[in-house]
């Protein structure tokens, strides 16, 4: 595991790990595993703490770039909805990077300002899923619940620019035409949609695959002005973390 020497640190531990060292100085976040809202085992990271961190550093420097390595299965929709919701208020643009992204977690990936994935990185998109028991009126809530979520999911796909791969005239490679975007990521992902890096572009759910230069360099990202930022994008502040199902 990486350590890094505490500078002028006196406490028994000295070190920090690499999460922190990324935080602190590459404004580099990490949401890895499943996403929930509160952790209930010891090595379980709630979205809590990853929305903290941007909060944090959207005070300490709007400009600058945040960058969101995501790997993770998906997890809860309510958990999953409110770091969305937070990308897209962030005043400092978040750079989203998919490695391997599921359900929920393609949702967050697509809200980025500038949406990256490694190049063989496997992404899918499927309905969301709840497990309940109770009587058949509460069956019926619950469907009414479950449909009035997948259509928020759907939305904010395409909220987010998702193309299904459907040209302006609403046509996908195949020649058929579809009434709107919605309705063919409805069909999508009725069952299991998966996606490489390359067909994630072409979907519209990342932009181009990240570089060398993405990760360990800095992303050219346009300001609310339409202006490119000049200067060094590598940061200096902050440190790290990590219902129904998609």
């Amino acid at each position: 595991m990486f350590t890094n020497p505490r500078v002028g640190d006196r406490r028994v531990d000295q070190f920090e790990t690499a999460q922190t060292y990324l935080g602190r100085e590459r404004r580099m976040l990490a949401l890895r595993g499943p996403i929930i809202a509160a952790p209930g085992r010891w090595d379980q990271f709630s979205v809590t703490f990853i929305m903290d961190d941007i909060v944090a550093m959207n005070l300490a420097d709007p400009e600058k770039p945040i960058y969101l390595i995501i790997d993770s299965p998906g997890g809860e929709l309510d958990a999953g909805m409110m770091l969305y919701d937070l990308i897209k208020m962030s005043r400092a643009p978040i750079v989203t990077i998919g490695q391997d992204c599921a359900s929920m977690a393609t949702v967050i990936l697509a809200a980025g300002h500038t949406r990256l994935s490694f190049p063989h990185a496997r992404l899918m998109l499927h309905l969301p899923s709840m497990v309940f028991q109770g009587d058949s009126k509460l069956f019926e809530i619950r469907q009414k619940e479950m449909e009035r979520l997948k259509n928020e999911m759907v939305d904010a796909y395409v909220e987010c620019g998702v193309t299904a791969r459907l040209d302006a005239e609403g046509k996908d490679p195949d020649g058929v035409t579809w009434p709107s975007v919605s309705q063919k990521i409805q069909n999508d992902i009725d069952r299991e949609l998966w996606l490489d890096a390359g067909r994630g572009i072409e979907y519209g759910l990342v932009d181009r695959v990240a570089t060398t230069e993405d990760l360990f360099g800095g992303i050219q990202t346009q300001a609310k002005d339409g202006t490119i930022p000049t200067g060094d994008f590598i940061p200096d502040v902050y440190p790290v973390s990590h219902r129904p199902l998609a």
